[in-house]
């Protein structure tokens, strides 16, 4: 009754109320066995909800439903039952936070996944923590034995299945050649890249002068699909050195390299540079395991694309080689500088 006075508050019961929690409240909580119905947490919940409804005109109860999830709190000795800190929120009291552990019950990673929803004092969890507990519970969920369980425990498993579901999968089926996928369409991306005739009284003109300008492409490209895209990402020391990645995405374990062809000579010296760091940038195997490599070719050499392609792909730990070509709508090197240097003169004048 509780609970549907909680999800139809017009409905009027307060004489059925208040006798089953005069009942109720008339027995000792502490005599109670660990089989009793106030050792149920869904049952507690019901208890204090109806208590509410009562509690301007009669406050003892909702105190005697605080009195029991006190007692039942304090006698606690492994973990808190997240069902039973709400409903000691419910109840206005504080008892403690549930427990983060993915090797808990699956019951209990349920709840716990239902209170980080639930709970006044959220975040409960960070971002890295929540995604674990959502892992194990789909992973678990798909391999444990799930039957033989009370309605509202079935209930409470089947809300916390189905959100991690609806919010993990996408990211699920996402993988490092989702990311190939979306960098092989930088090339017809750069269709819309703007470079206006001089016939135009202010034409637009975005140059792509170095790698720095292809890392923020690739960002732009990226970051819708992966919220944990990191650019610049700081890597452990390797010997004297500090080595940075240019964008990674841990949830993949991907580090993304960009590289900046400005001449058919420069692939050469580009293989060399890969070799070289490949090994310090993969020394954290926890965070990136894997690398790919982007060549953006400004001299548009194309003849030159598949032999570098083929000896990085041959290295281990190197995940994929994309290599794109300079549209033909932005002018050459050589054609950018004269007009950056046109654009500066008459700036001064």
């Amino acid at each position: 009754m509780g609970y549907t006075i909680a999800h139809h508050p017009g409905l009027r019961y307060e004489t059925s109320l208040e006798e089953g929690l005069q009942r109720a409240s008339a027995r000792d909580p502490s005599m109670a066995g660990h089989g009793a119905a106030l050792h149920d947490p869904a049952v507690l919940i019901g208890l204090i909800l109806a208590a509410r409804a009562l509690r301007a005109d009669s406050p003892q109860y909702l105190a005697w439903c605080a009195q029991v999830v006190r007692g039942l709190a304090n006698a606690t000795a492994v973990r808190l039952d997240p069902l039973l800190a709400y409903a000691a929120q419910l109840a206005g009291i504080s008892v403690g936070r549930p427990h983060f552990d993915v090797q808990a019950p699956l019951g209990y990673c349920a709840a716990l996944d239902w209170w980080c929803d639930h709970a006044e004092a959220r975040p409960f969890l960070n971002v890295e923590q929540r995604r674990d507990l959502r892992s194990a519970l789909i992973e678990r969920g798909l391999a444990e034995a799930t039957g033989h369980r009370s309605a509202h425990q079935a209930a409470l498993l089947w809300c916390a299945l189905r959100a991690a579901i609806a919010e993990g999968g996408g990211s699920l089926l996402q993988s490092t050649s989702t990311v190939a996928r979306l960098l092989g369409q930088f090339e017809s991306c750069l269709r819309r890249w703007r470079w206006d005739s001089r016939d135009l009284k202010v034409p637009v003109r975005w140059s792509i002068r170095s790698e720095r300008e292809v890392q923020d492409i690739l960002w732009v490209i990226l970051r819708s699909a992966f919220p944990d895209l990191e650019d610049e990402d700081t890597l452990p020391k390797f010997g004297h050195s500090t080595y940075r990645a240019d964008l990674g995405i841990p949830s993949l374990g991907l580090l993304i390299e960009v590289k900046f062809a400005r001449s058919a000579a420069e692939f050469k010296e580009i293989e060399k540079q890969v070799l070289e760091d490949i090994v310090p940038y993969l020394r954290s195997p926890e965070r990136y395991r894997q690398v790919l490599v982007f060549i953006y070719d400004d001299s548009c050499s194309v003849q030159e694309h598949e032999t570098t392609r083929q000896a990085l792909v041959s290295v281990q730990g190197v995940a994929d080689v994309l290599i794109v070509s300079r549209p033909s709508h932005l002018p050459p090197a050589a054609d950018r500088v004269a007009w950056e240097q046109a654009v500066g003169a008459a700036a001064k004048k």
